[in-house]
């Protein structure tokens, strides 16, 4: 069954039209891997300005083919081409400015650029988004100099590494403190194999933590133990 609805606000049609595709006879269609590609944008981006708005957007830009593409002077490597971007003109009642800033500050982007205009009000609003989740975050405006656009970076915010928790070697005394018997596992995990038991206020050593596990050495006994019951 062919494609009518990108999304709820959206059209197969509005996301493929193209007047110079019209003109050319540029054959605009997108893969079923760039269907998916512009769902997800509109889901995660263009619906929820939708809604916050709860007014019309104009779709300037959608999907492009590569030889739409170039017929119109976009860059090579045009996230337009992947189904990863889209164009947005506020309609009457509010402005792109308002589109701008809604997006900055609660969605997530890849990239979101400030088309040409002024200061106080660019002329469209482009957004992209990765449904792979490797989304930079990054502001852009665009400028002309020289007969030429240029796109200058506002800022990057990208998504902070977890980084991993050290292994803390020491060699500490501590006393097991539970109502019954601690298990003692192979590994610092609830699912690890159980190596031992050791009953309420034995002595043990401490020889690592980490996370929230000790390694504890316990007369012939040796493996991890979940930190908080043992007292130290």
């Amino acid at each position: 069954m062919a494609i009518t609805k990108i999304s709820k606000h959206i059209s197969y049609k509005e996301a493929t039209h193209s007047n110079t595709a019209t003109r050319r006879g540029i054959k605009n269609l997108p893969s079923d891997k760039h269907i998916v590609a512009m769902k997800s944008l509109a889901k995660n981006v263009f619906e929820p300005v939708r809604v916050h708005f709860d007014k019309p957007i104009r779709v300037n830009s959608f999907f492009r083919s590569v030889a739409l593409n170039k017929a119109i002077g976009g860059s090579s490597t045009s996230q337009h081409c992947k189904g990863e971007a889209i164009d947005l003109d506020a309609t009457k009642g509010f402005t792109n400015k308002q589109i701008y800033n809604y997006i900055k500050d609660n969605l997530e982007f890849d990239q979101l650029i400030w088309e040409f205009g002024t200061d106080k009000e660019p002329d469209w609003v482009h957004v992209s988004y990765r449904a792979d989740g490797k989304n930079r975050k990054q502001q852009l405006r665009a400028s002309r100099k020289g007969g030429k656009s240029v796109y200058t970076v506002i800022a990057t915010t990208k998504p902070q590494e977890e980084k991993p928790k050290k292994t803390t070697k020491l060699k500490t005394k501590g006393v097991v403190k539970v109502a019954t018997n601690l298990n003692v596992r192979a590994k610092g995990n609830k699912t690890a194999k159980i190596v031992g038991s050791l009953p309420n206020k034995t002595k043990v050593t401490i020889t690592k933590t980490k996370n929230d596990w000790h390694k504890i050495k316990a007369g012939k006994i040796v493996g991890w133990v979940f930190a908080k019951y043992v007292k130290i």
